[in-house]
Order: structure tokens, then sequence, then C-alpha cells
């Protein structure tokens, strides 16, 4: 026999991709301007409520504070029918939680009716393509509100002050950029899209090489 050893090779262990979800994404160039929305939204209804010594109530207006994250990636003509949508919609998913949580104490039925709203919220968000962040303030806030301790009458004064704190929004989130640059969204569009080709002539993809 042949002193040649034989070697058997290993089939090679494909690595799993763990680091690209992992990867932070480069952050949008206008990440701010939500975050800001929402911050001075939030400041003045708040601080009205403390003015009164009612900050039990905050819950309420925080929810149509936080309708100013919506819209920012959109021209101001439909950004101001795309806020005053988000409004109504987290009004009336915030007052069909506190009706629930007025009527039962029950958690098994709190929860069904926290999913049922969550299912339909996620459908509509995607059917009018509202953008980020989605459905995910308006299932935040309708779950939250289905376990907080509520009678009937309290009801719509609490829905008046999600509406009140939403109109805030929209003022801060359509109103206010507007007066500053009325062609801001438009401005940003065309940057990127130049930016964009750019980039592409710099470094062509495959299909431009074939052409």
């Amino acid at each position: 026999m042949s002193d040649t050893s034989i070697r058997f090779r290993r089939p090679a262990v494909r690595r799993l991709p763990l680091t690209a979800p992992l990867r932070l994404a480069r952050p949008s160039d206008m990440w701010f301007k939500p975050a800001g929305s929402v911050v001075v939204a939030t400041a003045i209804p708040n601080l009205v409520l403390l003015s009164l010594g009612r900050l039990d109530l905050v819950m309420y207006t925080m929810a149509g504070s936080l309708c100013a994250l919506y819209g920012h990636n959109l021209p101001y003509a439909r950004r101001a029918g795309t806020v005053a949508a988000v409004v109504l919609g987290m009004t009336a998913g915030l007052g069909a939680a506190l009706v629930v949580a007025s009527l039962t104490g029950s958690a098994a039925v709190l929860i069904a009716v926290g999913a049922l709203l969550a299912a339909g919220q996620k459908l509509l968000c995607d059917a009018s393509r509202v953008g980020p962040p989605g459905p995910v303030i308006f299932t935040f806030v309708s779950s939250a509100a289905l376990f907080v301790p509520q009678t009937l009458g309290q009801v719509p004064g609490h829905l008046a002050l999600t509406l009140g704190a939403g109109a805030v929004s929209w003022l801060v989130a359509v109103v206010a950029p507007a007066l500053i640059r009325r062609d801001g969204p438009e401005r940003r569009a065309t940057a990127r899209a130049l930016d964009a080709a750019a980039a592409h002539a710099a470094a062509p993809g495959h299909a431009t090489r074939r052409a």
C-alpha cells in the first residue's frame, strides 16, 4: 500500500450573515426634523398642563404630539393632509381603546382588542402609505391606553386633549417649516436625485456597463 495519506476535504462551512442585520444604517439627512418637531409639539401642551397642575393628563396630549413625527418627507401640500389624517387616526384609535378600557377590566378582552386595533392600524397605514414611522406609534398609544383606568364620561375630554395637541403638531410639522422655506421638501428631493445620479455615474452598476 502507498504511504501517501489520503486527505479528505471538509465541506466549506458557510458563515451565517449575522453582521449585515446588526450593521447600523446611515442616518437620514433629515433625521433631526421629525425629532425636533416632536420636541416642540410635546413641549407646548405639556407646559400648559404643568402650569395648570394637571400633568396626570400628559398621556392624552402626548398621543397628539407624536403625530408630528409623520410626513416630513412629503411636500407641504401633501404633508398637510397626511398629518391631519394621522391626527384623526390617532384620535380614533385612542378613543376606541379608552372606550373599551372604561367598559371592561378583563385582561383577555383588552389583549384581544389591542391585537385587533394593531392589525387594523397596520392595514390602514400600508394602504394609505403614510410613511415612517408607520403603525408603530398608533399601536403603542392605543395598546397603552387599553390599560389606563377610565370612565366613559372622561373619554370625550381626554380625546379633546389629543385633538388639541394634534392641532399643535399640525402647526409645528406643516405650517412652521412652510413659513421658513416654502420649497424645502422639493429642494431636498432634487438634491438626493442629483447625489444618486452622481454616485451612479462615478461607479456605474452592471446594467450601465452593459449599456
